[in-house]
């Protein structure tokens, strides 16, 4: 996970492991540095699923510490405003 995270943040990657490897793990340690980084930035996660987006979700501000307020949820059920 560590050697994935790192070459994930240092170039352009494609992370395929099997369920329960890590996966959220790597994507939620990238996602935070690009939070830190880039503070006024924004990062896009994308998923198949409406529940691996939240899973995702969960994973930034339980594990990382991404404020769950810098965070947001966008569907085809959202409503625009």
């Amino acid at each position: 996970q560590l050697e994935m995270s790192h070459a994930s943040i240092m170039q352009n990657t494609l992370v395929s492991l099997p369920t329960g490897l890590g996966k959220t793990l790597i994507a939620a340690v990238v996602m935070y540095n690009y939070y830190r980084w880039f503070p006024t930035g924004k990062v896009i996660f994308c998923a198949p699923t409406r529940p691996l987006v939240s899973q995702q979700i969960h994973a930034c501000y339980k594990i990382m510490g991404i404020p769950e307020q810098h965070t947001a949820e966008i569907s085809g059920k959202s409503k625009p405003d």
